[in-house]
């Protein structure tokens, strides 16, 4: 991404990270409008925001501590929600780690994304992720400038921290979306005495964030349940982290990536995400001997972790890595067509809240097998697909075979899962999004 000069000591030098897919616009600097004509309409002014029709257009910061081009569920799910609101009219900026220890600003296709400096969290989750030291300051100074009309947490971290500490102050509604269990944040620790501990009071500390907010979003009804049985008082509203359902559809070609890596032409079993701990993908590899005992099929990992290595190696154990493939995780462009190839897919993660990978499969239409735990059976919900028992090896393989064998039912699932795709498109997440924001806005004047 290309970065320049930003104002009031908000700055930057050229980030360079393997991360970044795709450059960005240059800023030659940041600017604040306060000018409502700025969007390009004919615009009444509504208190701190602005009305055009029927819809209000606001200014909304987003603050999160993983954020595009990061690779997991829920920096992709805020990235498609800050560019469809965009897309709906709305000034959205996003506050995120820098990927190195400066401060630097990045227009990232119409959105400003702030990032203050950060160190790298070694031994972590591969050092993928940076941790902000609590910019305390750096915060103030966009929230005093930019002036939001709401302000989204999206991580229980440090940036958000700071945004929490300030929007008090300034009565500013603020949303959380709430993307992670303690599973997640966890994952590495699995094999420790002191796990159960930890997630106990993890779950304490994300109860006690998320009741800062004055509303909350969780991507499902089940995660919903799940915070409040916990103890979560704000009002929660579940609204799916959405597909892109004109990236991702049946209609994609993806037969040279069968050529480029070297897939046989036979029914194809995929799984696509992280490779780690909490996405219990050895429960898939246990049941790909069963499933060949039935049918000759190939199985495809999409990702990469840091157990990668210990499932490659686990096929080799079973006797079945000649009917397996491990890639690298595609660049988008290669991506959603990666899906047309695969006639099921298959989500052993137990500790999911939605799962945008299995969203992007269903919306592909490939029939889902998803394990009967957290809130990813809610995607099979409408006889697209099937669940199996958490380690269920055995079941899982009868659900693949099932699917395998039988046309009729697998092309009845691709209808049903298509179906279901459409009410979580993003725009049906943007206008929900839209109305929570509304609903906050409303707390505030009462």
């Amino acid at each position: 991404m290309n970065v320049a000069e930003a104002a009031d000591g908000i700055s930057t030098l050229p980030l360079m990270s393997s991360h970044h897919p795709a450059p960005c616009t240059p800023l030659l600097a940041p600017t604040f409008s306060n000018n409502p004509n700025s969007f390009g309409n004919s615009y009444v002014v509504i208190s701190s925001y602005t009305k055009i029709r029927d819809s209000v257009l606001m200014k909304i910061l987003f603050t999160t501590e993983s954020y595009y081009p990061i690779i997991d569920g829920g920096a992709i799910a805020q990235h498609r929600i800050v560019h469809e609101l965009i897309k709906k009219g709305h000034d959205v900026r996003v506050i995120a780690p820098s990927f190195s220890f400066k401060n630097l600003v990045e227009d990232d296709d119409g959105s400003i994304i702030y990032r203050p400096r950060a160190f790298l969290l070694p031994f972590y989750m591969n050092n993928k992720y940076h941790f902000a030291p609590f910019p305390l300051r750096y915060v103030k100074k966009i929230i005093d400038t930019f002036k939001p009309d709401i302000i989204n947490v999206c991580s229980p971290y440090p940036i958000s921290l700071c945004a929490v500490s300030w929007v008090k102050k300034k009565h500013i509604p603020l949303v959380g979306s709430i993307h992670i269990l303690p599973e997640n944040v966890l994952a590495p620790f699995f094999s420790s005495a002191f796990y159960p501990t930890m997630v106990k009071y993890t779950w304490s500390y994300l109860i006690y964030f998320y009741n800062l907010v004055d509303w909350a979003t969780v991507p499902t009804q089940t995660g919903a349940i799940m915070y409040q049985k916990k103890g979560l008082k704000t009002p929660i509203t579940p609204i799916s982290n959405g597909v892109n359902t004109e990236m991702f559809k049946p209609t994609n070609e993806g037969e040279y990536l069968r050529k480029r890596f070297n897939l046989p032409k036979k029914p194809l079993i995929l799984y696509t995400g992280r490779i780690n701990q909490e996405k219990n993908v050895d429960v898939l590899v246990k049941a790909i001997p069963l499933v060949l005992r039935e049918v000759d099929a190939h199985f495809l990992f999409c990702g990469s972790g840091g157990l990668k290595p210990d499932m490659m190696k686990l096929t080799q154990d079973f006797g079945v890595d000649d009917h397996t493939t491990f890639i690298d995780f595609l660049d988008w462009v290669d991506y959603p067509n990666i899906f047309t190839l695969a006639d099921v897919f298959v989500m052993p993660a137990e500790s999911e809240l939605q799962s945008i990978v299995t969203l992007e499969a269903i919306a592909s239409g490939v029939p889902p097998v998803v394990v009967n735990k957290g809130a990813v059976p809610e995607l099979v919900s409408a006889e697209n697909g099937l669940v199996f028992e958490p380690q269920d090896s055995d079941q899982l393989a009868t659900n693949i075979i099932t699917i395998l064998s039988n046309k009729k039912l697998r092309n009845t699932m691709k209808k049903n899962s298509l179906k279901l795709s459409e009410q979580h498109s993003m725009n049906a997440v943007g206008i929900q999004y839209e109305q929570v924001y509304e609903k906050a806005l409303g707390l505030l004047k009462k």
